[in-house]
């Protein structure tokens, strides 16, 4: 697929030479070596996407391009290879009247997928940085964010008796499926896996979710005495209220809990003054 040159002003080639490098933007030098290219637009893909100018020095920064398209055929060859031209990765040169050479955009969206630089490595982008990801944990972040894999389908380390001989269960088949036993309707449902449940099963049917994955399944509601956008500690109206147990308790608890706490908030009076003409 052929990469194809567009024209822009000097205006808008000053602002790609003086714009600042952050979470969605980087500008690098041609003479970056392409391996090391790949991390910058790997870090882009794997977060929320961005824009990637190769073409600009920094220190001073000022615009010295590729003299021609083939000259940048080494960094455009092992980046399609990696992040082939599509959807998600789109390539263009750009030239301005007013400086020499051509400065290859790449333009990156948030991927649905991880992607790897040429080491083999996933990278993120945070702030102006690009940070691997090659840690067990940090890959394992990465899929979630990713929605590759969810924190839901996880296996908890909780007994199956937890699931299988809670309350909540015996309630939930009898008044729904009660024509089922728990373990069988559990497993059947794909909830309990090497007789162990996953996290959907316990924070649905655990009577108390909270023992088995701790500060990670309750809900706290908050309520601010205050006009301003965000909330701060000084102007909170009671103690944050914590509310647990199985996910069918807590979203009737804190829909009760909400609305009570609501209506109990003095409403502001509409009377009209009256105004007296002389």
């Amino acid at each position: 697929m052929a990469i194809y040159t567009q024209r822009i002003t000097l205006d808008q080639a000053t602002k790609i030479i003086f714009m600042e490098e952050g979470q969605f933007s980087d500008v690098k030098a041609i003479e970056i070596a392409p391996a090391h290219l790949t991390k910058s637009i790997s870090a882009l893909a794997n977060s929320d996407g961005g824009d990637l100018y190769i073409g600009i020095t920094d220190m001073p920064r000022k615009w010295k391009g590729f003299l021609n398209p083939e000259s940048a055929n080494g960094h455009i060859q092992i980046c399609e290879k990696l992040f082939p031209l599509g959807t998600d990765f789109q390539y263009e040169f750009l030239r301005c009247d007013m400086h020499k050479g051509l400065v290859l955009h790449i333009q990156i969206s948030k991927t649905q997928s991880i992607f790897r630089a040429s080491n083999g490595i996933p990278y993120i982008r945070r702030g102006a940085q690009s940070l691997p990801a090659n840690e067990p944990e940090a890959i394992k972040r990465l899929e979630l964010t990713k929605g590759i894999t969810s924190f839901e389908t996880e296996i908890t380390n909780a007994p199956k008796e937890s699931v299988v001989e809670s309350v909540v269960i015996k309630a939930f088949i009898r008044d729904v499926v009660p024509t089922s036993q728990p373990e069988p309707w559990l497993k059947k449902q794909a909830l309990l896996r090497d007789e162990k449940p996953l996290v959907a099963g316990v924070l649905l049917f655990s009577d108390e979710p909270q023992a088995h994955l701790p500060k990670r399944c309750g809900i706290k509601v908050y309520r601010y005495k205050t006009l301003e956008a965000e909330g701060f500690r000084e102007a909170l109206d009671f103690t944050p209220m914590t509310i647990e147990g199985c996910l069918y308790a807590q979203i009737k608890e804190a829909v009760s809990f909400t609305k009570a706490t609501v209506e109990s908030i003095p409403q502001p009076s509409h009377r009209k003054s009256k105004k007296v003409l002389v």
